[in-house]
C-alpha cells in the first residue's frame, strides 16, 4: 500500500465527510472507491 497526502479546502472536507457518513463508508473508502469507478470508466471510455 501507498498513502497519498492531499490538502483541501474545509468545506469540500466536510462535505466529504458528510458523503462518506452518509455511505457508511470511511473517507478513505468513499476516496478509494471514487478514483476506482473514475478509472473504470476512463478504461471503458479508450476501449
Amino acid at each position: 500500500m501507498k498513502r497519498i497526502g492531499i490538502v483541501l479546502e474545509e468545506c469540500l472536507h466536510h462535505q466529504i465527510k458528510l458523503q462518506a457518513l452518509n455511505e457508511g463508508k470511511t473517507v478513505k473508502d468513499y476516496l478509494t472507491d471514487l478514483i476506482r469507478k473514475d478509472l473504470e470508466t476512463k478504461k471503458e471510455q479508450t476501449q
